[in-house]
């Protein structure tokens, strides 16, 4: 008997802590790829490119992301996917250099 009151309670624990486990892993995912801002004043662009329309300025300290990791390059410049309101389809991007990964 206690053989198997010891095999039904680690069955039983092992089951929560896996749903204990799932909600965190979850919002891991969820979150995607973040960035701290670290220039002064950094444009948020509707496309990766340096001629594109400026949608949002975002200052140093400021935190943003994407539920993705794009990136995008343009010639020398390299850009980083961020979530906002401002550009038509939710989606900006910000030079790579102006932010660091979080």
């Amino acid at each position: 008997m206690n053989r198997l009151t010891t095999i039904v309670l680690a069955t039983a624990l092992g089951c929560v802590g896996v749903l204990a486990a799932g909600p965190a892993a979850g919002a891991s995912a969820r979150f995607g790829c973040q960035y701290k801002v670290l220039w002064p004043t950094a444009g948020v662009y509707e496309n990766p490119n340096p001629n594109s329309v400026v949608v949002k300025t975002k200052h140093a300290g400021d935190i943003v992301g994407a539920s993705t990791c794009e990136g995008a390059g343009h010639n020398e410049y390299g850009y980083v996917l961020v979530t906002t309101d401002a550009a038509a389809d939710g989606r900006g991007w910000m030079r790579e250099e102006a932010v660091v990964q979080i």
